[in-house]
């Protein structure tokens, strides 16, 4: 009996942090998007209430379904599934740009968000498919 190798490098480690991270962050999403659209004024005074000028309640709808999405590619992710990996990287260049642009208010946390945007693509981009290789053995 002979003990098969797995191709499998240590970036898959970062494929999966990007997940467990996709689904930790849509879950607060989501629950501050169902909060909030039984109670909108919660999202009053906030940054995308400010900059967007949308009705609250369109506010806290697209947090609830950004946040159920992120989730969803997150567990997804997880499982190695290709449509996944296109989302999560999407999602990370964003999630990076987003960053950037507010480097001026936050520096120092806008720099730790580019650098685990960018390690996360490159790993989801690279690697991506050496978790779904190690579930199909």
């Amino acid at each position: 009996m002979e003990v098969e190798r797995s191709r499998a490098t240590g970036w898959v480690g970062w494929v999966l942090f990007g997940g467990l991270m996709l689904v930790l962050l849509g879950s607060a999403h989501a629950a501050v998007g169902a909060l909030a659209v039984f109670e909108p004024d919660i999202l009053a005074g906030t940054r995308p209430d400010v900059l967007l000028g949308l009705p609250l309640a369109v506010l806290a709808w697209g947090h609830l379904l950004l946040g159920l999405g992120a989730v969803v590619t997150g567990v997804a992710l997880i499982r190695g599934l290709a449509w996944a990996r296109f989302v999560a990287i999407v999602i990370a260049f964003f999630t990076g740009l987003v960053s950037f642009l507010f480097a001026t208010v936050y520096p120092v946390w806008a720099a730790i968000i580019i650098v685990l945007c960018g390690l996360v693509l490159y790993a989801t981009a690279v690697h991506g498919d050496e978790v779904y290789d190690s579930y199909a053995r």
